[in-house]
């Protein structure tokens, strides 16, 4: 898939998103707009943070992680694509945040506050509204909160609804119509179209863009090893099955394409997986 025109870019373009949520000014006002709270500062630990984790778990990219004076930690990403595995993608986002987050023998309770937001470009829960806000509560007292410190936002703006404040509204509608409607997003529209402008940006762009096409083919390379590897671990463990409750090779051999899994393995490499537990 070619990748979209530089100039064609906005700020529901992830690239874009970035780079504009690199001033602080206008990503500690976002944050401020979508939580309705007021922050004095907020920091960078790093760029596009990226948790690695061991034991060939899924690490994680993470387009804006910023803390606040408080220690509060917030995770906004924006997601345009593949929305369907949302609500399970938070989870694990948060998750590993906080492994990321406690050293080895801290207390938990040690554990930052934070926030992961997803700005999506649809309504993932077709609830109809701007904002769907998830905290962990009590099922039998819902006024009864887990106080783990942890909140999950998603936010949408194809909604009719009276639901939020008029200064978020006008950033989703910026988002989805490009309409700057009030101060902030007159600057986030200057930002995008000054980062338009930027030559390096474009040049940056293109790499960025074939280092995402490199990720998505590593990864598709990856499922299929790890499909193949699965296949001859399962056929062996079937030949090895059978082979106790069967007579001969030939048994072995017709009860094993029967079987629609493994009905493209070659009768030698059945044979050899048989020969081997003889």
């Amino acid at each position: 898939m070619e990748p979209k025109p530089f100039e064609e870019l906005t700020l529901a373009d992830r690239f874009i998103f970035y780079k504009v949520m690199q001033n602080k000014e206008l990503c500690k006002r976002l944050l401020e707009i979508i939580l309705h709270v007021e922050i004095e500062r907020i920091e960078y630990p790093e760029g596009e943070k990226t948790i690695e984790v061991k034991n060939d778990a899924k690490g994680i990219r993470l387009d804006i992680y910023v803390k606040d004076e408080e220690a509060t930690i917030y995770n906004v990403e924006m997601q345009t694509v593949h929305t369907a595995n949302l609500p399970q993608r938070s989870r694990y986002y948060q998750n590993l945040i906080d492994v990321n987050l406690l050293g080895r023998g801290e207390d938990y309770r040690t554990l930052n506050r934070s926030f992961v937001i997803f700005i999506c470009m649809e309504d993932i829960f077709h609830k109809g509204r701007h904002i769907y806000t998830f905290e962990n509560r009590c099922r039998e007292d819902k006024e009864l909160v887990l106080g783990d410190g942890t909140v999950k936002i998603f936010l949408n703006p194809c909604s009719e609804m009276n639901d939020v404040t008029p200064e978020l509204k006008n950033f989703l509608r910026y988002l989805a119509e490009g309409i700057a409607a009030d101060e902030y997003t007159r600057k986030v529209e200057e930002a995008v179209e000054t980062a338009k402008r930027d030559p390096r940006l474009m040049v940056e762009y293109m790499s960025y863009y074939a280092d995402q096409a490199d990720h998505r083919a590593e990864c598709e390379e990856s499922r299929a090893e790890g499909y193949e590897e699965g296949i001859k671990e399962g056929l062996s463990a079937l030949v090895a099955t059978l082979q106790t409750m069967l007579p001969d090779f030939e048994a072995v051999y017709a009860a094993v394409v029967k079987n629609e899994m493994y009905a493209g393995c070659t009768r030698e490499e059945i044979e050899k997986y048989y020969r081997s537990k003889e």
